[in-house]
């Protein structure tokens, strides 16, 4: 049943990758690990820029396509942990993993006043 609006969506697609931007901050994530999430989040950030829903700047993406990647997104935040082998809570990327995962599965597939 999807009943997120695209609009929420874009909401949290923005707030999302600020947060896994300064998530190796806040966590004192070092070296490589702190490189790949901040790459993580920018890329969030530019694919939904780049998304055809209320939020994109350019709308080139379908929002299909854009839950595709946010599904894959979820399932590399679920598994970073172990990926990095980070020390210390886990918590945030489970949130993160699980959250996106559940806007993949509940977000409605049409945009109001787009393209698609």
């Amino acid at each position: 049943m999807r009943f997120i609006p695209t609009l929420a969506h874009g909401i949290a697609d923005y707030v999302v990758g600020v947060i896994v931007v300064a998530l190796p901050f806040i966590l004192g994530v070092e070296g490589p690990p702190r490189q790949v999430l901040i790459a993580l989040g920018v890329i969030v950030v530019l694919y939904s820029l780049t998304t055809d829903y209320e939020l994109g700047a350019v709308r080139y993406l379908r929002i299909r396509f854009h839950l595709m990647l946010d599904a894959a997104f979820g399932i590399v935040m679920l598994l970073s942990p172990f990926i990095f082998e980070l020390p210390g809570t886990h918590r945030p990327f489970y949130a993160l993993g699980i959250l996106a995962l559940l806007l993949t599965a509940t977000t409605k597939i049409r945009a109001e006043g787009t393209a698609s």
